[in-house]
């Protein structure tokens, strides 16, 4: 697999570069003051530090680190790395080389040329990993960087230049602030003060001078930088305020961050006032979006030379010595916010300075803004120390923050939107976790050793243990720190604990629950790719582009737009409102104030249902309006659970009072089998449909938060019984968004998107009635019936063999039962279910293939007459056709260039197959039988040999055809039935309903089941990609909802190379999880035992080499091609056209755009557009009469095409028409049929019934529509593609074969076409033979001759 650079399409040169990482080492050692700017992938990860993940210590182990970087040591700061002075060689050193090529190689050599060998699966995943490192670095002194760091010395001049500036009140600080900004800038500048802002009276001097220190720091010259495409790479420079300035109390009362404030505004307006403005654009931004650390944010400006291209961002960071403010008084459980500075009347006026803090609330975060500031320097020294202790730490430090750059959203666009960089775990974080690993104190049984790190291991070594040791630890449950560090101190303040090298600041305040979660299932998912035993996961650990796609993250994705201020509490209020006012405060912004109230909240109350509850903040905000993307990972057992159990409330009173306040009257009382008596909220009863079911953690999400925040789901996802107690009651905890009639808007398209799965007459109440469990059921009881005859028939029945869609889950829509009891059993369109019997064995098969039917006829006869006599309400008819050709059963699909029949084929006796036909009278739904004989497979095969042998090719080729058809029929449908049911039924529950949305998808592009089209089967193995531990799935979470199966559907569609890699289903990979869960699993990975289960490495080695033999012979094609260990080959569904591939790639990109747009607008205005597919890229459109397409009412209900803004209305031509200027422009296409509104329905259920169009009752699968599609397949197939949703569609859409339409040829009685002679005279051949063209007029008078009674009307939109 080509490698690539991280976020960009390129193809790996596997080129034996040097590794940059030694010369990051090499700068480390006093050589580059500003290494390589790398390819960052998180922007983010510069941040918590991003000071602090760029705050490398940049003053590489001199002793005196406060002092000012003065004018003289220019040349200092950028040195030229010790690894590029000594790369060319004199020619002394080249003679000496010579002379060395025969000695002999040294234990270093030995050991790294075994290197591949013992760490890596395959070479190709070394020179992969090393051309990433190599292409997403840029080293410092380079020719790339001169500019930059030219610019960065500018910039210490610019602001070491600073003249000071006399201390002054608050008042006259904004004053002097806004002139000096006028000057500067034209505008009035404003003084970045944190919320709440100073008053004008406080007693506080604030004052400027020059800064002692100006330093770069960060993974910048530590040469860890990546450079990422999409966000580029930071540089840090941090600029230290001096001590002079502070007073031995200013951490109290924002104090310290005022004078900050103030300090960021004199920079900001220096460096307006350089002639910087004219080669960066400079704004003041907030680190982490925390208003209390306000910084400096220089962008190069576009077409300055050697900056512009390079994708960097200087970020200037105010800091302090770390003895300029005791650290001791920060300490996390203290107080330094006190409750009568914000609330001034609970104090009777006073600010309450000397209030004793042990008896307030603790300002953690807080005290650990200001540590943060205090410790750049201190932690760049201990990366530095680290770099030099182990020359690979740089390295392994870059890969790791690539790794998590990958899978990081801050900073990534949905729509209109930015996601705002709030989190907390950064590429910073995770060097220092490296770093701890390394240099730290381990501690805990079960983690004593493990994972120590070595400081001669190579960076591949350290990074995979870094990301076994993510996988595992928690750093809740055991919290780590370098050193002796009291550990109960930060416990009982933070959640997640990780001390940094000082002993004061938890690197991971202010880091929420579901990051960490997020982060472990990530890294766990990696180290089972880097342990493969099969396959090369280099793409999916580095490179995959979906781990950053919210809309395909997580099962569920809701749209939050709230209004944050009026949801945060005001300055005044009881003491309840300081407490929680000081806990928002604590944030440093009212929307990550939200974010964690939202986040916390819902983790709190779906814990049994979900696994991670992610809240992304936007950055553009809608004036007080604030967008929330509210992304949930559910947990794979809670997301099917119809009952969510609370406690007993005699027991435990107040989880019970807890429950209660979640769920309002939800909560019932009620007793178990058991015997126990628990508090439960029932969403369901057993026989739900799964369209209803998916949607419970949905629901359970607008009932949240309508009840407790006044949230509003539009469209309504609540079910009525919801509607009626959840606005009754509410908590006193309930915190409301916006006032009346302005609350919050809740929006998700987990609910929109299913209704896409049903057919116009099963939905609504139909929905959990028509099922199929109530299918399947009727099946068992069928094969129950027939093995009670076993003594009337000659032999014993050994099996019916499943082999229709809808009894494994699959088919568009559940089978519709239809009682015998109403007109008999009438409907427009019967569909049987397919079965294969299977009888025990004997010898007494004929070996004559004709006479070896008519004995099978004779068993579906004996059959029919014995279940006849024990059934005599049911309906039963042997019936006789070519089995397999017809769109109907799946069969002739998706394989125009291996046609299932011939011509020869079709005219030989032993190819007509016949079947039994069998309506269930109890349960109403028809059932297909056919008999499954091995020796006939043996005797086709026996015979095409035998006639091969002999000469006859013709009649070999026809044998050879009808013996794969009847392994298609016989052996390879029932295998691949028999894996599909056991993935839905058992392992994955949202497959069911992903596979129906990819078909109803296929169909409604009219890509579905035809000769042109994806066979159903493909669909389905499309559809397990997602759901399998194959290749074809990105390092995400096995989905657990419909939606993100689809999305990924379309993913896998859109951007999966076939031409260059295979794609393999594993469906032996369902029997394990990707999250390790099950307790031997676990008990491996803490062992050190990471595997993933499913196919073994002889297997996936033997599909590979398969795959390669065919590329080596051309054999590839850019077109769909999906393997298994039982077909390796791909030989059971065939593969689909180039041309249908790029059409399927197309409309998969648009569809995902269309998506996009969808979750970031919070409308569902372009849904419909998913589902509508363009008709102006056909040659020619075919309108059939509605009248007499018998399954239109397959097609999705009406109401799926309503949108909020109301558009929708559809006409029965197919155009769309509605409120929406574009509306008609828009869906001008094949749309759902309208149904009559006066129709009945059946007394049991509440499906309908429809009259057939031909006046022909009870006629199973008789469809006139796809018998005309056939029929113009067999006839023009040659000249012609057909396209048509066989779902009820009234569209035939058709392209012209270039290859013969339109094009001159000499003619010859071999055409097999309507051609016409070319009438310029002069056109002549060599031969002299007449010139032909194809007759297009004439074939369109043909097949409207041949429609006729069908055709309404046809359309030649290019001639």
């Amino acid at each position: 697999m080509a490698a690539k650079s991280v976020g960009k399409d390129r193809t790996s040169k596997h080129s034996k570069r040097s590794h940059q990482g030694e010369a990051a080492a090499a700068a480390g050692k006093g050589a580059s003051r500003y290494p390589q700017p790398s390819q960052v992938a998180d922007q983010s990860d510069h941040e918590m530090a991003s000071s602090e993940d760029e705050e490398m210590y940049h003053s590489h182990g001199e002793d005196n680190n406060d002092q000012v970087v003065s004018g003289d040591d220019d040349e200092e700061m950028i040195e030229e790395p010790a690894s590029h002075k000594n790369s060319g060689m004199t020619g002394k050193n080249n003679g000496q080389h010579k002379k060395n090529l025969d000695a002999k190689a040294t234990n270093a050599e030995i050991m790294a040329l075994n290197e591949t060998t013992l760490l890596f699966k395959s070479n190709l995943f070394k020179l992969q990993e090393d051309e990433l490192l190599t292409e997403t670095s840029v080293a410092a002194g380079s020719k790339a960087t001169r500019g930059l760091d030219a610019a960065l010395r500018q910039i210490r001049d610019v602001l070491g230049a600073q003249g000071a500036v006399d201390e002054m009140g608050v008042r006259a600080a904004i004053k002097y602030v806004r002139m000096i900004g006028k000057t500067a800038t034209g505008k009035q500048l404003a003084i970045p003060f944190p919320d709440p802002a100073p008053s004008d009276d406080m007693l506080i001097k604030l004052g400027f001078q020059p800064p002692t220190v100006v330093n770069v720091v960060g993974s910048y010259p530590l040469g860890m930088a990546i450079n990422n495409t999409h966000l580029g790479f930071n540089v840090d420079m941090v600029v230290q305020m001096p001590a002079a300035l502070f007073q031995d109390r200013d951490h109290l009362n924002f104090r310290y961050f005022y004078k900050r404030a103030f300090y960021m505004a004199m920079l900001f307006a220096g460096l307006q006032q350089s002639a910087l403005r004219d080669v960066f654009d400079i704004e003041i931004e907030h680190m982490h979006g925390d208003r209390r650390l306000p910084i400096i944010v220089m962008r190069p400006q576009k077409g300055v030379k050697h900056l512009s291209k390079l994708g960097c961002v200087v970020r200037v960071l105010p800091s302090i010595a770390h003895d300029t403010l005791p650290l001791k008084r920060l300490a996390p459980g203290r107080n330094h916010v006190r409750p009568g500075y914000i609330a001034p009347e609970t104090a009777g006026g006073e600010s309450d300075d000397t209030a004793d803090a042990s008896l307030l609330p603790a300002t953690p975060l807080y005290n650990s803004a200001i540590l943060g500031d205090a410790l750049f320097l201190t932690h760049m020294k201990y990366l530095f120390e680290t770099t030099e202790m182990c020359p690979e730490f740089a390295r392994a430090a870059a890969l790791l923050r690539i790794w998590h750059g990958q899978r990081s959203v801050g900073g990534r666009t949905l729509g209109v939107h930015t996601l705002a960089r709030t989190q907390k775990v950064t590429g910073f974080v995770l060097t220092m976790v490296l770093a701890w690993l390394l240099r730290g104190t381990m501690s805990g049984a079960a983690m004593e050793g493990r994972f120590r790190l070595s400081p001669t291991m190579t960076a591949h070594q350290m990074f995979k243990s870094a990301v076994e040791f993510l996988a595992l630890h928690d750093f809740e449950d055991s919290p780590i720190g370098f050193g002796n560090v009291d550990m109960d101190s930060f416990s009982d303040n933070f959640g997640a604990v990780f001390v940094d090298p000082s002993a004061t600041l938890n690197l991971l305040a202010g880091t929420q629950e579901w990051e960490l979660t997020e982060l472990r299932i990530a890294a766990r998912q990696t180290a089972l790719d880097i342990n493969h035993h099969a396959e090369n996961r280099f793409d999916r650990i580095f490179l995959d582009a979906r781990l950053t796609d919210v809309t395909s993250r997580y099962d569920h994705v809701f749209r939050l737009e709230v209004d944050a201020p009026q949801f945060l509490t005001s300055g005044t209020g009881n003491s309840v409102n300081v407490v929680r006012m000081l806990a928002e405060l604590e944030h440093g912004n009212p929307v990550v104030a939200v974010q964690s109230r939202i986040a916390s909240f819902l983790s709190s109350a779906l814990e049994r249902h979900a696994r991670i509850v992610a809240v992304h903040p936007c950055t553009s905000a809608e004036g007080d309006r604030c967008v929330f993307f509210v992304g949930i990972i559910a947990d794979v057992d809670g997301a099917k659970r119809l009952v969510d159990l609370g406690p007993n409330p005699d027991a435990e009173p107040e989880e019970a009072a807890r429950f209660r306040a979640y769920w309002g009257e939800r909560a019932e009382l009620r007793r178990f089998r058991d015997a126990s008596i628990r508090l439960a909220a029932v969403w369901g009863a057993n026989g739900m449909a799964v369209e209803t079911r998916s949607l419970i953690l949905p629901r359970m999400v607008a009932y949240l938060l309508r009840r407790h925040f006044a949230v509003r789901a539009v469209p309504e996802v609540m079910q009525p019984e919801d509607l009626l107690v959840v606005d009754k009651a509410r908590p006193k905890t309930a915190q409301v968004f916006g006032g009346p009639g302005d609350t919050g808007k809740l929006f998700t398209l987990s609910a929109r998107v299913v209704e896409f799965a049903q057919s116009s007459d099963i939905c609504g109440p139909a929905t959990d009635e028509v099922t199929f469990e109530r299918a399947i059921n009727a099946f068992d009881e069928l094969q129950r019936e027939i093995k009670e005859m076993e003594d009337k028939l000659p032999l014993r029945v050994l099996a019916l063999h499943p082999v229709s869609p809808g009894l494994r889950y699959a088919s568009l829509t559940p089978p519709k039962p239809l009682p015998l009891s109403r007109n008999g059993g009438d409907d427009a369109f019967i569909e049987p279910l397919h079965a294969v019997i299977e009888f025990a064995g004997s010898t007494k098969w004929p070996d004559d293939v004709a006479a070896l039917h008519k004995v099978k006829t004779a068993f579906l006869l004996r059959i029919a007459e014995c279940y006849t006599t024990a059934h005599p309400d049911s309906h039963v008819n042997v019936s006789n056709r070519f089995f397999g050709y017809g769109a109907a059963d799946g069969l002739m699909t998706g394989i125009s260039a291996n046609r299932l029949a011939t011509r020869d084929a079709d005219d030989m006796d032993y190819e007509r197959d016949n079947f039994l036909d069998i309506r269930h009278a109890t349960s109403g739904y028809t059932f297909r039988l056919s008999i499954l004989c091995e020796h006939e497979g043996e005797v086709l095969s026996r015979k095409a040999r035998e006639l091969k042998a002999a000469g006859v090719p013709a009649s070999a080729q026809a044998l050879e055809h009808a013996y794969r058809r009847w392994m298609r029929t016989n052996q390879w449908r029932p295998r691949h039935h028999r894996y599909v049911l056991n993935m839905c039924q058992r392992h994955h529950p949202a497959a069911s309903l992903t596979i129906r949305l990819l078909k109803r998808w296929l169909s409604r592009h009219m890509l579905l089941g035809q000769a042109v089209g994806v066979p159903e089967e493909l669909a389905e193995l499309m559809a397990a990609c997602v759901f399998t531990d194959s290749s074809a799935v990105s390092a995400l979470a096995t989905p657990t909802s419909a939606y993100v199966g689809f999305v990924r559907c379309l993913q896998l569609l859109a951007l999966w190379r076939w031409k260059d890699d295979l794609c393999v289903v594993d469906f032996g990979a369902n029997l394990y999880d990707d999250e390790g869960s099950s307790g031997e699993k676990s008990k491996n990975h803490m062992l050190g035992i990471w595997t993933s289960g499913g196919m073994s490495v002889d297997s996936f080695g033997a599909l590979q080499n398969v795959f390669d033999e065919a590329q080596k012979k051309n054999k590839i094609a850019n077109a769909v091609r999906i393997v298994t260990e039982d077909d390796p080959v791909a030989q059971w569904w065939g593969t689909v056209s180039p041309v249908l591939t790029r059409r399927l790639r197309d409309l998969a990109k648009a569809s995902l755009e269309c998506v996009a747009q969808c979750v970031a607008s919070g409308t569902d205005a372009h849904l419909p557009q998913v589902f509508t597919t363009p008709l102006n890229d056909y040659d020619f459109v075919i309108r059939l009469d509605r009248d007499v397409v018998c399954r239109t009412h397959e097609q999705p209900p009406k109401a799926a095409f309503n949108t909020i803004e109301g558009s929708g209305a559809f006409a029965v031509d197919g155009s769309a028409t509605g409120n929406g200027k574009e509306a008609t422009e828009i869906f001008k296409n094949l749309l759902p049929s309208m149904q009559t509104q006066n129709q009945s329905q059946m007394q049991t259920l509440h499906v309908k019934q429809h009259t057939n169009p031909f006046n022909q009752p009870g006629m199973i699968n008789f469809d006139p529509v796809s018998q005309f599609v056939r029929d113009l397949v067999d006839v023009y197939g040659d000249s012609m593609f057909v396209f048509h949703d066989l779902h009820g569609g009234n569209i035939i859409a058709g392209l012209w074969s270039p290859v013969i339409v339109g094009k001159d040829v000499p003619f010859s009685a071999g055409l097999h076409a309507n051609v016409s002679p070319v009438k310029e005279e002069a056109k002549k051949t060599a031969s002299s033979r007449p010139l032909v063209r194809y007759n297009v007029q004439d074939v369109v008078s043909e097949i409207i001759r041949l429609g006729d009674g069908l055709i309404a009307d046809f359309v030649i939109q290019r001639s």
